[in-house]
């Protein structure tokens, strides 16, 4: 039986949640699915929810939601192996497999309940009904995880105001260390109309520039508008070309996954950046120091990745 305790009514809320997913019969796959499974996530919700379904499709540009690539229990070295290769991996009816979906908008939350909970009551025969299809592969859906005690570190649940109640209660030292792991692989597309010239091209390395300049525009969007301003973009835009923020460590490595009509290629691994003060003075009551906002935004990335194709499996990034 699938149980979902989060309450439907919380607004402005971001939501991370965990599918245990059940193949129906004995299969391979290929090792990175994150392109099929936004699809097949998309498909689900058009049959059995079309106002989510409407909700996510008239906030495309806004990416309302991230999705992972199916999960296998392997060795980190195997699996990322297997992706590189684009290696079909088998599927095993015995056991479960899941995939991450994250919310990025409070009303959507009530609309997948709903859905979640009307499907989960629906049977053919007496035979539960099948839940997605990726690739040829069928699944069942066989629980929802929705307590971070009860996930691998992926599941949570947060509001815009609890990341600027938690920023604000921040008491900051000369130097913060801030660690980023890219679980996923991770890439920044640098087209641009500075790169005309030459060309873009995708990054390969997390700089502070890359990663928190996004974050700032994915505050901007998605905040309610009487928080929106505690983010201030060309604040922190400035502090980072000052070299207020360094990197100061990594273990990073290159790595490519590749789609269904091209490889992308991209980085793994985790990355410690100093967050170096002094603070400036916040003049404005309530106000947020940058340092207080760069370290909420992080806060922040856990639910709405980094980077590129954030909605097709890349870019799943956790504040460790």
């Amino acid at each position: 039986m699938i149980e979902i305790p989060i309450s439907a009514t919380a607004p402005n809320r971001l939501y991370s949640l965990e599918l245990k997913l059940r193949p129906l019969q004995p299969g391979t796959l290929m090792a990175f699915s994150g392109e099929f499974v936004h699809a097949a996530f998309l498909n689900w919700l058009k049959t059995t929810a079309p106002d989510v379904a409407t909700w996510l499709h008239e906030g495309n540009k806004r990416r309302l939601f991230t999705c992972s690539s199916l999960q296998f229990s392997l060795p980190e070295p195997r699996m990322r192996e297997a992706e590189r290769r684009n290696v079909h991996l088998p599927l095993d009816p015995e056991k479960t497999y899941s995939i991450r979906i994250t919310l990025l908008l409070g009303e959507l939350f009530p609309l997948f309940h709903e859905a979640l909970m009307r499907f989960n009551k629906a049977t053919v025969r007496g035979q539960k009904l099948p839940f997605m299809q990726l690739g040829k592969q069928v699944f069942l859906l066989d629980e929802v995880i929705t307590k971070p005690e009860e996930s691998s570190g992926w599941v949570d649940c947060t509001s815009f105001g609890n990341l600027v109640d938690w920023a604000r209660s921040l008491r900051l030292g000369r130097v913060e260390t801030l660690e980023l792991e890219f679980a996923s692989l991770t890439t920044f597309n640098r087209s641009n109309k500075r790169s005309q010239l030459y060309g873009g091209h995708f990054a390969l390395m997390p700089l502070p520039q890359y990663v928190f300049q996004g974050l700032v525009r994915r505050w901007q969007d998605l905040a309610p508008p009487d928080l929106k301003a505690m983010v201030q973009g060309e604040f922190i835009e400035q502090y980072i070309e000052n070299d207020g923020m360094i990197i100061s460590d990594y273990a990073l490595r290159p790595h490519q996954v590749c789609f269904a009509n091209h490889p992308q290629r991209g980085f793994v691994g985790s990355c410690l950046y100093d967050v170096r003060g002094p603070d400036e003075k916040v003049t404005e009551e309530g106000a947020l120091t940058v340092r207080q906002q760069i370290l909420m935004l992080a806060r922040l990335a856990f639910y709405c990745g980094v980077g590129y194709k954030t909605a097709m499996g890349l870019g799943q990034v956790r504040f460790k």
